[in-house]
């Protein structure tokens, strides 16, 4: 188990591979201590550029982040497919092209927001999958 929030006023050698795990309650810092964390997969540290097709209704994801790009009809997306259970995913919008519809049926891959949400350029939307749908974690409107 981790930490949610671990404070260290000590130096960690450059050369230290996060390997330690330890409780915050015994942890006590000195120049030689070093923490593991979680390693991130290839996929999940990769932009996914998408440019959506024409009338799509639906996104398919392999990543955790995609930067996303609207057909130039429009999109009115009701689905997202493609996640894992934990999952979070970070849409960064390029364009004003994209409107997620808010559902709160437990519909399969469906997307639970707070509001229907409208696109525009650098506008950023991040959700977790719980297994069946998408949940709004935040929303940046930038």
């Amino acid at each position: 188990t981790y930490a949610t929030y671990v404070t260290y006023t000590g130096r960690l050698p450059a050369t230290s591979a996060p390997t330690t795990r330890v409780a915050p309650t015994t942890w006590r810092g000195s120049a030689t201590t070093s923490i593991a964390t979680p390693a991130l997969s290839a996929a999940s540290t990769v932009v996914a550029p998408t440019t959506l097709a024409a009338a799509a209704i639906t996104l398919a994801v392999t990543n955790n982040f995609v930067k996303l790009t609207g057909d130039a009809g429009g999109n009115i997306l009701a689905t997202i497919t493609g996640g894992v259970s934990g999952q979070t995913l970070t849409l960064l919008f390029v364009d004003a092209l994209v409107t997620i519809t808010d559902t709160d049926a437990a519909t399969a891959n469906t997307v639970d927001l707070s509001a229907a949400f409208t696109s525009s350029a650098r506008d950023t939307l991040t959700l977790i999958f719980d297994g069946n749908k998408w949940i709004e974690i935040a929303r940046s409107v930038n």
